[in-house]
């Protein structure tokens, strides 16, 4: 293909709307669509706009643009197909149990495919809402620090939005969004805790928020305004016409509400129940000098508005020009600015200080492959059995032959009669996704906040073109074989199919589902061992019956000194978060006398904390409360990072972390503080009051309900506000793992599908091969032959199909279980011959049960009924 060819709309898709475009409109629409691509491939890169131009076409597949299709040879109109359907209906209802095993097969497979319609629709209806969605992009950054892996975030500092402001001009507006407005608003005697974010004043004329009372324009650039959301003025005020009421903020200052718009949808990637001015957070961090720092990129996003003939080309070159100016500043790191479109936020890259929900589009693409494998796995199940029944229906199609039917008709018959079956297995498909729709959605959190599977009329349709897709694809190839049959060929019988490999595609069908049933299987029983692993892995501290409250702002010791007084409560701590679960806190650490550094994780907690979760001190002491602000606790790693040499040599060297220079008084073992993904890396617990957001208390019950009940009444007593929040360590480290519980469930769900499709499959072909060698098999009995004998004749094949298929799918299953289901997973479990062995018996155990029980037919049926036509 040249460069032009390159820079023009996709070919395929300009075939396709000549192909169904009426000629009268052709031309024009056509122009509109090139223009529009044009200019999208200018802003946005050719792929994104050849994208939007595929959209664009499928979008005019409707009555007032399809001209009307000429069938090139006439079919006999509707009397043609309804005889092809009431033909296709008879073969059903007479093949009985081939018809059961293809519906029911097709029905339970659609149901995935019914699963993966609903929920990719809805993801990809994220963000569509806003009107100018397609100029929209976000500044998400590349760190390099060191000689560290790349770091991907969605956040940036908002310097990068100041500087674009003041100096650039390559875009239409730019906006910048800071994380963490939290505070109680109070109106009169109503306290009301919002949450949200601070935006700069152009927020909601770059954003599709509808404003139901206020000025869009100018509803933030007062700094000391606030937007409030519907429920959120309706919960403060009781009403929602508020612009001009003025409420306190935490006590401390008093905001005017300047807007009300409706509540963000919940196809929203930002969610918020308040929006406070830019200007706000200034003037609280006015002699914060970091705020605007390059290096402060953990809480703030920067949108950029394009032109409408504007270019991403001219606006990344300027991020180019505000990254070569700031990152000379920064000490062995540097930040990569680059642009993300809003419609490809959610789903997305998989970045790090995500605002609001997120889904990853790799997740996205693994359902789709999934999908389609057990789709093909049930097709298979039709094209097997229809080719393995070539000779019954040649007969048949002999007689259509003769007397004057064409090679096209017989192949539309065949395909009526696929698309026949599918349609019946979607009725039972759609039933079955009622029944399975909650269980999809309790499968992890992220789910359940992102999807509701609610379908709409645009999904019934989907479920029926797929239905009608899949019956098409799996009645193909059969269709193809049959239509092609010659009279005469039906005479001598039609032999068997070899694929190009020599093997019989029957052969090769069955023995790609085999693969899959065992890798499905295995991949379950590896998944959940290492799930297991996750749970119980000796972290190197006490986890157990340790209740983590966060604070929200109240009097640490107020209540910590409540809450000890429960008999209850056995110790209690502080920190600053909680290890082991996913989160980490980091900063760059320089060993003074050595003059080396390298990247510390940090944690702040009190002296309670490394006793109170049985932490292991080495050498020296804790730090005790009130002491030093600059002591230190260390793990071990951090100690042969610097080599100190023994823990009881470090104690008393100097680490500068975080702006001070502090000093070591103690070292711990080496503790799991990441989640299994991460080595054990270097460590230090800080004593820093004023960063405690948690409290870790020990329990002693017997009733643990009990127990929770008398812990809220006295947060409820301190605190009337806010909600209750506390979670036991446990089951954040469950939450922390359901990725791994997810990939379990899933993988069981599909193995269970895929087992019983191959089984159905198996059924009907050991049904089909014991009828087609009866007469054999019975003349084998009359002279001698035992039922053993006959079972060795019949198994055979799947024996040597099932040890071939075997030997693919073990290599497989492993691979997949190291690249999709732990990459990158340093901890992980050892692999033994039962964990592999165990799916190879369950798929070999019901293999033997189905061939037996055909074996055993044959060989007790009546040998005169059977040789009575001979």
């Amino acid at each position: 293909m040249s460069s032009t060819d390159e820079n023009r709309p996709p070919k395929s898709a300009y075939k396709l709307f000549k192909w169904f475009c009426d000629s009268r409109y052709f031309e024009e629409l056509q122009g509109d669509l090139e223009e529009h691509f044009y200019r999208n491939r200018e802003s946005l890169g050719h792929k994104k706009a050849s994208s939007i131009y595929w959209k664009s076409v499928l979008g005019m597949i409707r009555p007032s643009v399809i001209s009307q299709i000429k069938i090139k040879y006439p079919l006999n109109n509707s009397a043609m197909f309804r005889n092809y359907s009431l033909v296709a209906l008879r073969s059903i209802a007479r093949n009985k149990l081939f018809s059961f095993i293809n519906i029911i097969g097709l029905a339970i497979s659609m149901v995935v495919g019914l699963l993966a319609i609903a929920f990719i629709t809805e993801l990809y209806s994220y963000d569509a809402f806003h009107e100018k969605k397609d100029r929209i992009h976000r500044v998400i950054i590349t760190q390099h620090e060191g000689d560290q892996e790349p770091a991907f975030y969605a956040s940036v500092s908002p310097l990068l939005g100041r500087q674009l402001e003041t100096d650039y001009t390559s875009f239409e507006k730019v906006v910048t969004i800071y994380r963490n407005l939290n505070g109680d608003v109070k109106k009169g005697d109503n306290t009301v805790s919002l949450n949200g974010f601070y935006a700069t004043e152009d927020f909601f004329d770059v954003f599709t928020f509808p404003m139901i009372h206020g000025s869009p324009s100018s509803a933030l650039s007062d700094p000391f305004s606030l937007v409030l959301t519907e429920t959120s003025a309706l919960k403060v005020f009781g009403k929602i016409d508020v612009v001009g009421e003025v409420i306190s903020w935490n006590n401390q200052n008093q905001l005017k509400v300047t807007g009300v718009v409706k509540d963000p949808p919940r196809t929203s990637h930002m969610n918020f129940q308040a929006i406070a001015s830019f200007g706000f957070l200034e003037k609280l961090n006015a002699r914060n000098t970091g705020l605007m720092s390059w290096q402060n990129m953990w809480n703030s996003h920067v949108y950029i508005l394009l032109p409408e003939s504007g270019s991403t080309t001219n606006l990344q070159a300027d991020l180019d020009k505000i990254a070569a100016q700031e990152n000379p500043k920064l000490y062995n790191s540097s930040f990569e600015p680059e642009l993300q479109s809003l419609t490809s936020i959610f789903p997305g890259r998989k970045l790090n200080n995500q605002l609001g929900a997120r889904m990853e589009l790799k997740n996205i693409n693994y359902i789709v492959i999934l999908a389609i494998i057990v789709l093909a796995s049930a097709a298979f199940n039709y094209t097997n059995l229809s080719i393995a029944r070539t000779l019954k229906r040649a007969k048949e199609v002999g007689v259509r032959k003769v007397v004057g039917a064409q090679r096209r008709q017989v192949f539309l018959q065949f395909i009526i009669e696929a698309v026949i079956v599918s349609l019946m297995a979607l009725v039972i498909a759609y039933f079955l996704f009622q029944l399975v729709r909650p269980e999809f959605l309790s499968l992890n959190r992220d789910i359940q906040r992102t999807s509701t599977l609610e379908l709409s009329a645009i999904h019934y349709l989907y479920f029926l073109l797929f239905s009608v897709g899949v019956g098409i694809l799996s009645g193909f190839f059969p269709s193809v074989i049959l239509s092609r049959l010659k009279p005469s060929a039906i005479v001598k019988g039609v032999s068997r199919l070899k694929s190009a490999s020599g093997l019989s595609l029957r052969k090769l069908l069955v023995g790609i589902q085999f693969t899959l049933s065992i890798g499905f299987v295995l991949l379950v029983g590896l998944a959940g061992k290492q799930y297991d692993f996750a749970l119980n892995y000796d972290l190197g501290f006490e986890t157990e019956n340790i209740l983590n409250i966060y604070l929200q702002n109240n009097d640490v010791d107020l209540l910590s000194n409540s809450l000890a007084q429960l008999p209850e409560v056995e110790t209690i701590s502080k920190s600053s978060w909680v290890p082991s679960v996913g989160g980490i806190w980091t900063n760059r650490g320089k060993y003074i006398e050595g003059n080396d550094s390298t990247t510390v994780n940090l944690m702040n907690v009190n002296g309670a904390y490394i006793s109170n979760l049985g932490h292991e001190l080495l050498a020296g002491d804790i730090f005790t409360d009130g002491l030093d602000r600059t002591q230190i606790v260390v793990n071990e790693q951090l100690v042969k990072r610097f080599r100190m040499g023994e823990p009881i040599d470090a104690l008393g060297k100097r680490v500068r972390l975080q702006g001070r220079n502090r000093t070591i008084v103690g070292v711990v073992r080496d503790f799991q503080h990441a989640t299994l993904d991460n080595e054990v890396a270097p460590f230090a617990f800080l004593s820093e009051p004023n960063g405690y957001r948690l409290l870790n208390l020990k329990i002693s019950s017997d009733d643990m309900a009990e127990t929770m009940l008398k812990i809220e009444a006295a947060w409820s007593e301190l605190d009337p506000v806010h909600e209750f929040q506390a979670f036991f360590y446990q089951d954040r480290i469950e939450r922390a793992y359901a990725s791994l519980s997810t990939s379990t469930k899933t993988l069981g769900l599909l193995a269970i599908i895929a087992i019983v499709i191959s089984i159905l499959g198996l059924l009907g072909m050991a049904v089909y091969t014991t009828e087609s060698r009866i007469k054999e098999l019975t003349i084998r009995k009359v002279l001698g032959a035992t039922t053993s004998h006959l079972l060795r004749l019949l198994s055979r094949n799947f024996v040597i199909m099932f040890v071939v298929t075997s030997a693919v799918a073990v290599p497989l299953s492993l691979y997949a279980f190291k690249e999709l289901i732990i990459p990158g997973m340093v901890h992980t479990i050892n692999i033994g011959f039962w964990d592999l062995s165990r799916g190879l018996l369950i798929i070999f155990g019901l293999t033997a049960v189905i061939i037996g029980s055909q074996a055993l037919k044959a060989a007790r049926n009546n040998p005169v009924k059977n040789l009575r036509s001979e």
